[in-house]
């Protein structure tokens, strides 16, 4: 890695953490499908999604016309207890696909608390 390579990995100060998610489908031209109910073949409702995620979530995954979603303070105090993975810089990948894009990635396998339940908590900070 020459001198002025990004390291491999990258650890954030709390102050640098994101105070938003960004929320791709907002900037998208050609926004994705719906989500199909398996029953009726028709796009879910927030009402069925409510059976499946908490109610922050439903909103979030219906939610096309806004670029960042404000991360609760709850779960940004989670992500400063629970997030000391950095993002990892993958070069081989980046060499093997011949890309002058900047590929990153975190590993949270060695997070104990599972990076899917700190991402699925509603405002309460309860899981359901």
């Amino acid at each position: 890695m020459s001198k002025n390579a990004v390291p491999y990995k990258i650890y954030l100060e709390e102050n640098e953490m994101p105070m938003s998610w960004y929320n791709v489908r907002a900037d998208m031209k050609n926004k994705p499908a719906p989500l199909l109910n398996p029953g009726t073949g028709q796009p879910m409702t927030a009402e069925e999604l409510g059976g499946v995620f908490c109610e922050d979530l439903v909103a979030q995954e219906l939610d096309n016309e806004n670029a960042y979603i404000e991360i609760p303070e709850e779960i940004r105090n989670f992500y400063k207890m629970y997030r000391p993975s950095p993002l990892v810089r993958a070069y081989c990948l980046e060499e093997k696909l011949q890309t002058p894009a900047k590929i990153y990635y975190k590993f949270e396998g060695n997070n104990t608390s599972g990076s899917h339940k700190l991402n699925s908590q509603n405002r309460s900070g309860l899981l359901r």
